[in-house]
């Protein structure tokens, strides 16, 4: 019955995709950030379902570009110059890396990191061209918003049922098919789910007229902060504290500050567990396994790969491969997504990265800014809690990709999209106020 109904569904939504593309877009993102696909993978069997959305998706996009539906400035500017810059750098990588070899940390061949790569990319930019009114934005925050409720319950029933078969040495994994496959199978990447994804609940929660709507759907953040503590992510628990905070800063309301930074630390002393409290307790232990010491020894390796290979670096992929060639270490991914991307792509790799992320922070403000100067529009309210919920998130990834190899994490991707589509309809309306 189950396989029944998801045929039905995955038929409807593939066949609406073709006259409106986005819904193709949203149920992509979908499957890549909630991933029901590994929840309940018995339903999927013998289902291509990503490949039965691509296909519809971009059919759609097609007739929709000879139709000349799109505005070209969703797409055409320098944030997405810069992506194509990264995008470039990752290809010759793959192509031309001295290093690329078999296997890397994630288990994956190069030609399957290459082929995610790829789709990563090409759905960005697709989705800058469909997301492209705040009536569609909002469908795809909710898509953001619902997969986070629904892991946070998820992360919370395998606590309590005591599945302690998906805890790996007491620390929760995300949800995995029969063979082992996830987007979530590393503990830090589910941590980061909840730290990117909690900013969203908060401000939507704020937006709803009935308080008692608004209290049900902030009760869920308790359970995300828990579900991070489930992992033993480190950097989880730093995320956690950086968009805690950055909210506050933010939100400017400040009778709400002291009450939420308080159960913050409550709920912490009395939820965290052990293993969250003793990783914790570690962070700034120089020495020792998955101490600070290993991950400066990781990034020792990854300078020195990029003075020996500054302009295609070792490969895509390759840095685990590469890293006992250029530093006695046992081999480990880089513990920095800035790092991870120019050592295996080239300095030019590392600095479209940097780039990439300025601007996001920049384009931010000028949303800010445009709100403040237009305190009469109508998507207003609506845009602003957009753009303080999307760079919370991103400015706690940010922080965590310091410490964490992040570089085919497609909720960052997810991220730059908000900010590009913000910037652009403020864009637009300041366009159409201007010359009526």
């Amino acid at each position: 019955m189950g396989k029944l109904l998801l045929t039905l569904i995955i038929g409807a939504t593939v066949l609406t995709s073709l006259g409106r593309p986005w819904i193709g877009i949203c149920s992509y993102y979908l499957l890549s950030i909630l991933g029901p696909q590994y929840i309940w993978w018995w339903n999927f069997e013998g289902l291509r379902v990503s490949f039965l959305v691509a296909i519809f998706t971009l059919s759609g996009m097609a007739f929709q570009l000879l139709k000349k539906n799109y505005d070209a400035g969703f797409l055409l500017n320098r944030h997405s110059l810069w992506l194509a810059v990264l995008w470039l750098c990752v290809v010759i990588s793959y192509f031309f890396g001295p290093y690329v070899d078999s296997f890397n940390s994630s288990g994956l061949r190069p030609e399957q990191l290459f082929s995610l790569t790829n789709t990563i990319f090409i759905f960005y930019f697709c989705a800058t061209l469909e997301i492209n009114e705040l009536r569609k934005l909002r469908y795809l925050v909710i898509v953001f918003a619902a997969s986070t409720i629904y892991l946070a319950y998820w992360a919370n029933n395998q606590y309590f049922t005591q599945n302690w078969n998906q805890f790996n040495m007491g620390r929760l994994m995300g949800p995995q098919s029969i063979d082992g496959g996830s987007i979530y199978g590393d503990e830090n990447n589910f941590a980061m789910l909840f730290v990117t994804g909690l900013p969203f609940i908060f401000y939507i929660g704020w937006e709803l007229q009935k308080k008692w709507q608004r209290y049900l759907l902030w009760a869920i953040i308790p359970m995300g902060w828990h579900a991070v503590f489930l992992t033993g992510s480190r950097g989880g628990l730093l995320g956690l504290v950086v968009t805690v905070f950055l909210t506050l800063f933010l939100f400017g309301r400040k009778f709400i500050a002291v009450p939420l930074i308080v159960l913050f630390i409550v709920f912490y002393q009395l939820q965290a567990g052990d293993v969250m409290k003793h990783r914790s307790d570690t962070i700034v232990d120089y020495e020792g396994e998955n101490s600070a010491e290993t991950r400066i020894i990781a990034w020792k390796g990854g300078l020195r790969m990029m003075a020996a290979h500054p302009f295609v670096g070792v490969g895509l992929g390759s840095f685990v491969t590469a890293l006992p060639q250029f530093i006695e270490s046992k081999p480990k991914v880089a513990h920095n997504t800035f790092i991870q991307f120019a050592a295996e792509s080239g300095l030019a790799a590392g600095m479209a990265y940097i780039v990439i992320v300025t601007m996001f922070f920049m384009n931010s403000r000028k949303i800010r800014t445009w709100c403040n100067e237009n305190e009469n529009s109508q998507d207003k309210i609506l845009i602003d809690s957009y753009n303080n919920a999307s760079t919370v998130s991103f400015a706690g990834l940010i922080i965590c990709s310091l410490f964490l190899s992040l570089n085919n994490y497609e909720i960052f991707f997810v991220l730059l999209i908000f900010n590009n589509a913000l910037l652009q309809i403020c864009l637009r309306e300041t366009d159409v106020t201007v010359n009526p």
